[in-house]
């Protein structure tokens, strides 16, 4: 059995093509990653722009074609924050269906959470916090193994971020961070946990800028330790830097310099509203806890 997972989220288009082992197991064909930007110059109530949107099928089918290329025996995609928040989220993933072929769910807030809790989890038999900082929205589930206890979908992405606020002064960070912490007040059901794991492409680039990585490997992004007085160090340096600077920063794509900003500021203002001392990265997340959809549901 081989199934391809194509993730349609805020800043980028993801595919994951796997094939099931005997005993159980996925083993990766494909990865690929489309900066598309659906979520461009998204805002609170903003919709999708024309040019945003056809980056963005283009990708979606393009990805189609290359899982059906890898012998996709399944193809499923989902949508996610941009796809849930924008009125115009539905058309969009009807008229991707149609011109694919390909069935496209849009998740829901707490569904999203809980696939990327377990993409990064699995059937770890330990108490664990997953927190997925993405486009549009900002994920955190925190279960026992596969049990899941609390899940949460904060509106709080760096892309929509990036669009609220001035990301280039200090003043603009506070402000960015007041936001995050009012937001994070909606948490109050979570329970105290010491370990945190943190997925998603703005915690995977932190975890190579830190390594300073001429080229992205994933062996040592995975399970990379972030410490709480990393993150701010990190962050001052970044938006005191031109964007044409950023750009350049080893460990950290071009394509993501206008938006890590905001992406780190969140991660931070996480740290500090849940007293984290440290943080663990996970290279695995949403799409990898997708391929297991059909079976693996959540308790709705």
């Amino acid at each position: 059995m081989i199934r391809a997972v194509i993730d349609i989220g805020t800043n980028s288009v993801r595919l994951l093509t796997a094939e099931k082992l005997p005993n159980g197991e996925w083993h990766t064909l494909q990865k690929g990653l489309n900066a598309s930007r659906l979520g461009e110059g998204m805002t609170l109530h903003s919709g999708l722009s024309e040019a945003a949107c056809c980056r963005t099928m283009e990708a979606v089918m393009q990805f189609a074609e290359e899982a059906k290329a890898a012998g996709a025996d399944e193809i499923r995609a989902y949508g996610t924050e941009i796809l849930r928040a924008s009125p115009q989220g539905k058309a969009f993933a009807a008229m991707a269906e149609e011109k694919t072929g390909i069935p496209v769910e849009i998740l829901s807030g707490e569904m999203e959470a809980f696939y990327s809790y377990f993409g990064a989890v699995g059937m770890s038999s330990s108490v664990a916090a997953v927190t997925d900082v993405g486009g549009g929205s900002t994920e955190v589930c925190m279960g026992f193994g596969p049990t899941i206890g609390y899940r949460h979908s904060f509106p709080i992405g760096c892309v929509r971020c990036s669009g609220l606020f001035d990301t280039t002064t200090a003043r603009g960070i506070g402000e960015l961070k007041k936001y995050c912490f009012q937001k994070f007040q909606e948490s109050k059901d979570l329970a105290p946990v010491k370990h945190w794991i943190c997925v998603g492409g703005t915690a995977t680039s932190m975890a190579a800028m830190l390594q300073e990585l001429e080229t992205y490997d994933a062996a040592k992004v995975q399970d990379y330790v972030i410490q709480q007085e990393d993150v701010p160090r990190l962050l001052k340096e970044l938006y005191q830097m031109s964007y044409e600077d950023r750009c350049h920063v080893k460990g950290l794509r071009a394509d993501r310099a206008d938006i890590i900003v905001a992406g780190v500021a969140i991660v931070d203002s996480l740290m500090e509203y849940f007293a984290l001392p440290e943080i663990t990265v996970s290279d695995r997340g949403l799409t990898e806890g997708l391929l297991d959809a059909d079976v693996v549901k959540p308790e709705l």
